[in-house]
């Protein structure tokens, strides 16, 4: 499937220009807005939810193999749909979710393919982000300064390492338990 025109602004946002978001929520806090609120949202609920909206959307944004195949602000608008309906079956709402009226236009494209891309993708991040927290203080330093480009001998000398050698060798361990800690917490998240 071919791009769609929108996919300037998903390329605009992956090369940092984030005056595209002004336009984004220009154009579409409005609709996202008033949908929430009428199907049991307060105004707080709704911006909540447009923001993680904006959160997700930047996130598969910054995938290099993510096309946008249909208008951005369908995308965003389903994004926020199916993160507001998640929060009301979360709430053991079920019942209210299940009474809201249906969309009534379907937009363009396989928004949702895409969605669940951005939704997996949102777990995965959140997987990491959670088991780099249960890391050891040094591991979570080491690995930020390690992220950051610092030269080994340089993270050695912060750190109080022997050496550049022993900082690798700690990354190696490092990296293996965050692993061993985003397997174990799969299924696991809060």
């Amino acid at each position: 499937m071919s791009p769609h025109p929108d996919h300037d602004l998903i390329l605009a946002l992956r090369g940092g220009n984030f005056s595209v978001l002004d336009d984004v929520y220009r154009n579409n806090a409005a609709t996202i807005t008033s949908w929430i609120t009428k199907n049991s949202g307060s105004l707080a609920d709704a911006q909540d939810v447009f923001q993680e909206g904006i959160i997700a959307l930047h996130q598969k944004a910054n995938d290099v193999n993510f096309v946008l195949t249909c208008p951005l602000g369908a995308l965003l608008f389903r994004i926020c749909q199916n993160k507001w309906l998640y929060h009301l079956r979360k709430k053991k709402r079920e019942a209210e979710v299940r009474s809201l009226a249906p969309v009534q236009s379907e937009p363009e494209g396989n928004v949702h393919e895409m969605l669940e891309a951005v939704e997996e993708e949102d777990l995965r991040q959140r997987r990491m982000r959670e088991a780099f927290v249960q890391l050891s203080e040094l591991c979570q330093q080491l690995l930020r300064l390690l992220a950051t480009g610092m030269p080994g001998a340089d993270i050695a000398k912060k750190l109080e390492m022997t050496s550049a050698s022993t900082v690798y060798r700690r990354r190696h361990a490092c990296g293996e338990r965050w692993r061993t800690l985003y397997e174990s917490n799969k299924g696991v998240l809060s």
